[in-house]
């Protein structure tokens, strides 16, 4: 793919990035890079290490800064593999600012410290966790998430030139792409426990935003049936 037509959307936990960027991407049929979607299958290529939690949240901020730079050859590597249309975009915590090519167009959105630790409690992710992301987020220039959701997405698409985008659209394809990496994290997560996540409707409609509650058993077993139908959502 050319990377001249790759969006990146970039700030930490909390900020809503997942969600304004699957807002995005479907609505426009662009292909979405979900970073932390290919946590392990980065963490396989690469070969650890795994994160020192006993750290202080300090040291964590340069752990996490060295780990964005050591897996960004691969987040490079994964996008030059996609098809060339539609465009995509990217997003996730280990999109910064200084790894984003320059003359990209990029967007980084920065939650408030009450955002993050109400975020970082109902993920259940240890204290040091949350202080780390509050230091990270301190040092991130960006657009301060202050508004409901579909007021954010607004912001953001406004940021973007969408309208001259690459936009011949195999939209089944891309979203068979998209629940394909999906499945293998799952599939290589040591701490997956069988519970349902939400993969992309795989149906051909311009701008679905369908999404499909499915084990990762569930979706094998999907992708294994003649036409996949299951991964398409009923239409009312």
């Amino acid at each position: 793919m050319d990377l001249a037509h790759v969006l990146y959307i970039g700030g930490g936990p909390g900020a809503g990035k997942t969600s304004v960027s699957r807002a995005l991407a479907y609505r426009w049929d662009l292909q979405l890079y979900n970073v932390d979607h290919r946590t392990w299958d980065h963490f396989h290529r690469l070969g650890g290490p795994e994160p020192d939690w006993t750290r202080t949240p300090e040291q964590l901020v340069d752990d996490f800064v060295a780990a964005s730079h050591r897996r960004w050859p691969l987040v490079l590597e994964d996008l030059a593999a996609l098809p060339d249309s539609p465009a995509a975009i990217v997003e996730g915590p280990f999109v910064l600012p200084e790894l984003v090519p320059p003359g990209a167009q990029a967007v980084f959105v920065v939650p408030t410290e009450e955002q993050i630790r109400r975020v970082r409690a109902e993920r259940g992710s240890l204290p040091v966790i949350a202080d780390r992301d509050v230091l990270l987020a301190q040092r991130s220039p960006g657009l301060p998430v202050d508004r409901p959701l579909d007021e954010m997405v607004e912001l953001v698409a406004s940021q973007f030139s969408l309208g001259g985008l690459p936009r011949v659209v195999d939209r089944p394809a891309i979203r068979r792409l998209e629940n394909d990496v999906l499945a293998r994290q799952l599939d290589l997560w040591p701490g997956y426990g069988g519970w349902e996540v939400p993969f992309a409707c795989e149906c051909d409609t311009p701008g679905c935003a369908e999404m499909i509650e499915l084990t990762l058993a569930e979706y094998e077993a999907a992708s294994a049936a003649s036409g996949r139908s299951r991964l398409r959502a009923p239409r009312s």
